[in-house]
Formats: C-alpha cells, sequence, structure tokens
C-alpha cells in the first residue's frame, strides 16, 4: 500500500501572535491547575493581549499577593518576551506537576518554586503592543516601537502612525512637556492624544485595577540596567525609597552581563514620562521596576540563553525579597468580615507626590515591601473614621498584620476581573 503523507506542521514564527499564544496555550493545557489563561483586552488593530496568571490551585477572585511581570511595551524589542516568559516557564516546568519533564533537578531552585507558587500569584503578560510586535516581524512602514493607532485617520498604516505604550500612561503624562515625550504624533516617542488613551494601556490599568500588584517588572530592551520610579525629573520619590533599595538588592553582586556591561540601578536613561512603572508606584504603590535586559535583542538561541539566564535573578531574588521581608501585608475587614477599601500607610515613609494606596477592592488586602529591619507604624484610614494604628517590630521577615474598622464599610463597586 502507498504511504500516506502527513501534513507538514509549521511552527508559528517566534514571538509571532501565534506563537505567543500557542505557548501560553500549551503550559495552560499542560497545568491547568496552575494556571489562567485569559484575554486583558485588545489591541488598535484588534489583537488580544494575552495573560498568564500562575499559582498553586489557582482561581477567581485569588486572595494570594500578585506580582505582575510584562514585556514588548515596545514591539521592536521581541526580546523582551522571551525574558517575560522566562520567569512563567521556570515557575511551571520546575512545579514537580509533571514528572516526566527532562529538566535536571535543581533542589534549590525547585524548592523556591513550590514556595512561590504556594504563597504568590504571578501575572505574566509577555506581550502589551502586540500590533507593534506584528510590525516589526513584518518589516511594515510604520515603527515597530508604537501601537497601531491611525493617527492622521487615512485607513492605512503610515510612517508616522502609533504611540509609544510606555509614554501613554496617566501619572504625569506629558509632565516634561516635550523633553520626557512628544506631542507630535510623527515623533517615536509620541505619548497619545491624551493620559490612558489607548486599549493597550487601559487593559494593563484595569489588570492593574484588579490586582493592585506587590510588585512589577516591565523588560524592554536597548540597555543593561534596572531603573527605580519615580524616573520623572523633578518627581519626588518616598522617602525612604524601598523601591530603589530592593532594586539594588536585586543587581547587587550580579555578574556581569553577558553583552558586557555591569547591571546597574538608575532612575532613568534619559528624561521620561508616562511610564507603567511610573504609574503603578503612584496609583497603588506597586514595588515597579523597569528591566532593561540587553543592549541588543540576540538572534542566535545560544545567545539569547545566556542573556536570559544572566536576567534571571532579578525576578527571583524579588519574589524572595517579598516572601522573606522584610515585608508586611494583612488585610481590612470591617465589623462584618466584608472587605473594606482603605488607605494603608508606613507612617515612617514620606510620600511626596499626593499618593494614597488603597487596599484591593476585593478582598481588602494590601502589601507593602519595607526598606530594611525596624519598627514602624502601619496606619488604615477609611473615611469618616480615626485612622487605626498598630506598631510593629520587623525583622527579615514578613508579617501580618489585619485590621477590622468599625460597624459596616462597603468596598463599593469592584473593577471587572479578567474572565477566564
Amino acid at each position: 500500500m502507498p504511504l500516506v503523507s502527513q501534513p507538514e506542521v509549521v511552527e508559528p514564527v517566534r514571538y509571532s501572535e501565534e506563537w505567543v499564544h500557542k505557548t501560553l496555550s500549551d503550559w495552560h493545557a499542560r497545568y491547568p491547575k496552575l494556571t489562567r489563561l485569559v484575554s486583558i483586552g485588545r489591541s488598535h488593530e484588534g489583537r488580544p493581549l494575552w495573560a498568564l496568571a500562575i499559582g498553586k490551585n489557582i482561581r477567581r477572585r485569588d486572595s494570594r499577593p500578585t506580582i505582575l511581570i510584562n514585556g514588548a511595551h515596545h514591539g521592536v524589542e521581541t526580546f523582551s518576551i522571551d525574558l517575560a516568559l522566562d520567569a512563567a516557564e521556570v515557575l511551571l516546568l520546575r512545579s514537580g506537576e509533571q514528572p516526566a519533564t527532562t529538566l535536571r533537578p535543581d533542589p534549590t531552585l525547585d524548592r523556591k518554586v513550590r514556595r512561590w507558587l504556594k504563597e504568590l500569584v504571578v501575572w505574566c503578560v509577555p506581550v502589551v503592543n502586540p500590533d507593534g510586535v506584528w510590525t516589526s516581524l513584518h518589516g511594515f512602514q510604520r515603527s515597530g516601537r508604537k501601537n497601531g493607532r491611525d493617527n492622521n485617520d487615512n485607513g492605512k498604516p503610515d510612517r508616522g502612525d502609533g504611540v509609544d505604550l510606555n509614554r501613554n500612561y496617566p501619572f504625569r503624562w506629558g509632565f516634561l512637556a516635550d523633553k520626557g515625550s512628544s506631542p507630535l504624533p510623527d515623533s517615536a516617542y509620541f505619548r497619545g492624544p491624551a493620559a490612558g488613551s489607548e486599549p493597550e494601556t487601559q487593559a494593563m490599568m484595569r489588570l492593574a485595577d484588579s490586582e493592585h500588584f506587590a510588585a512589577s517588572l516591565s523588560f524592554h530592551t536597548g540597555n543593561v540596567t534596572v531603573l527605580a520610579p519615580y524616573t520623572i525629573d523633578n518627581v519626588t520619590s518616598p522617602s525612604p525609597n524601598e523601591a530603589w533599595l530592593v532594586a539594588e538588592e536585586l543587581t547587587a553582586g550580579l555578574p556581569r552581563h553577558p553583552q558586557g556591561k555591569d547591571i546597574t540601578v538608575r532612575r532613568n536613561i534619559y528624561p521620561v514620562d508616562g511610564t507603567d512603572q511610573d504609574y503603578l508606584r503612584g496609583q497603588f504603590g506597586t514595588l515597579a521596576l523597569l528591566v532593561e535586559g540587553a543592549r541588543r535583542d540576540p538572534t542566535q538561541a545560544d545567545a539569547r540563553r545566556q542573556v536570559t539566564l544572566a536576567m534571571r535573578p532579578i525576578w527571583t531574588r524579588l519574589f524572595d525579597r517579598y516572601l522573606d521581608g522584610p515585608s508586611v501585608f494583612g488585610v481590612v475587614r470591617d465589623g462584618k468580615g466584608h472587605a473594606v477599601s482603605a488607605e494603608v500607610r508606613i507612617v515612617e515613609q514620606t510620600l511626596n507626590e499626593q499618593e494614597r494606596w488603597l487596599t484591593r477592592c476585593r478582598d481588602g488586602h494590601y502589601d507593602r515591601f519595607l526598606p530594611g529591619p525596624g519598627q514602624y507604624t502601619v496606619q488604615v484610614s477609611v473615611p469618616g473614621q480615626a485612622p487605626l494604628v498598630r506598631q510593629i517590630t520587623v525583622g527579615k521577615e514578613r508579617v501580618r498584620v489585619d485590621f477590622t474598622v468599625e460597624g459596616v464599610v462597603s468596598s463599593g463597586r469592584c473593577p471587572s476581573e479578567p474572565p477566564g
């Protein structure tokens, strides 16, 4: 009998929308108890923004602390997708859920992964700007740095189209005028027609409003450094600035980057405003860092692996730093046990930009990294009541401090959660 030819299996192009979706879908199918695969929104050109939430026995309305990892705000920085996906891959392949894995045993890392999966939920959004990535892969006339907005409304892609998504977030949007972003649509740094105008930005903002991330890593390429908020010139960071101190801990003693540069902490590389990390920091108190993971995007598989391994300690140390402390977390509820949306402050930290950092609406949860061991005062405030205050002494551990406010206090209508 003649042999029946089998259809050729064509693998999606690396970094393409199909490749990213297939990667996340395959992981979700293999680890259904550890993952939720959701589309958090769509791009200007209708492409889905895929997110994979990871945690042991994960569920909607999960009560655990959450950490965000994202990549490809700029579509030309395709290797940032690898850096974001590395965390998801390690968490899943080292979870022990698939004993047939071909990975070599690593008792220390495997033990850490099991702890992270038990105590955290990690949200991975590998591609914030799918339109820009598509443009970069297809050599389109429009700049892949920006998204797919049709700036001149002529119904076709032009060289000047698009918005720089990491200039579009509403914290101090356009604060530096023409210096930190551009009002000109043709510019590569066009900040958009209004703060938070872009559907991709809005999707990330909705996710953050739902989760109130304890920490965030936004991966980029083009340099080798970790940027700690606030990155905007003439905007004053909290004092003490635990985000800067933690960033220094994450980079301390790391070997020289494979592309020949030390991994250092900086405020910014050049003047900038409207970034995701400053928005997350200012709006929610998130310890939000921007990680420039490569001076140039490596193209060969071995080079990609070497750079990915070099940057891996950034996120592994971050997870440990939160869980090992010094840090504080807890929930705020009313007398009936209902979640309360309340302002939580560390009295010893001065906030200089009128920040009000609230508990997570759905469950009253809050998280705070602390700058170091010591004595701290946690203060909880709700309208119409005297503040509640608790004195704590924290060493190198995570301390839980819950609060109960008098009477019945509604959190109000909570932001919608991502489906799935």
